[in-house]
């Protein structure tokens, strides 16, 4: 009896040290979004987006880690890439007001630049705009490293056939509807074409898997449309 005992109490003993590690880790990143709450409400008034596209960039890119430093070198909490962060004046990517802030700038740009698509200016945040306009128009992108971007002109209406970005932007839209609201203030600056608010202040689920579920792809997604102040 003691010898099926001790294998089952090793056992709990594993969960429950996981369980509390899990804890830890989502208060955490609950702590770190909060510092920063601040900074996306201040930002998206500023631009007339909703503050919670700022949340969930930030999540999705960092997990609001303002030294987060990308293999591709894309830096800070908002992981913008050097060549961005100089177009829009950002000296000190880690600094998490300024950052927030070109982010911000860049985002409104992006929906402005796709009539509103909310899902092609986070597809666009992802992959680069100039991606995102090959696949929208079938038309050949080659960069300045010589790379070659739909070689086979496929149009497939914006959203890059990477599972990557597929898989980002199909995050990014289930955050901003579907998780429950964790923290934040309302913010109704913004006009939708789709349901993103409810009667409840909302934002997205921090205590979600550092890593991100990973979700099925569909040739064929939603399109979200928003109306930029």
């Amino acid at each position: 009896m003691i010898r099926k005992l001790v294998p089952a109490l090793v056992f709990l003993l594993l969960v429950d040290v996981s369980i509390s590690a899990q804890l830890r880790h989502d208060s955490l990143i609950r702590k770190r979004a909060q510092t920063l709450e601040a900074y996306f409400v201040e930002s998206a008034r500023r631009y007339g987006i909703d503050p919670r596209i700022l949340r969930v960039l930030c999540y999705l890119e960092s997990r609001f880690r303002l030294d987060a430093i990308s293999p591709k070198g894309a830096r800070g909490p908002m992981q913008l890439m050097p060549e961005t962060a100089a177009r829009y004046g950002l000296i000190n990517p880690h600094d998490p007001k300024t950052a927030i802030d070109a982010a911000a700038r860049y985002f409104r740009d992006l929906l402005r630049r796709f009539d509103g698509r909310i899902d092609l200016a986070f597809a666009a945040y992802n992959a680069g705009e100039g991606t995102v306009e090959a696949f929208r128009n079938g038309r050949v992108l080659r960069l300045s490293n010589g790379k070659v971007i739909n070689a086979a002109r496929s149009v497939t209406g914006g959203i890059p056939p990477y599972p990557e970005t597929r898989n980002y932007v199909r995050l990014a839209i289930s955050l901003l509807t579907d998780r429950g609201p964790i923290f934040t203030q309302r913010f109704d600056v913004l006009v939708t074409k789709m349901t993103l608010t409810s009667t409840r202040d909302f934002t997205i689920d921090v205590t979600a898997n550092e890593n991100g579920p990973t979700l099925p792809l569909s040739e064929r997604g939603k399109w979200f449309f928003i109306e930029i102040q």
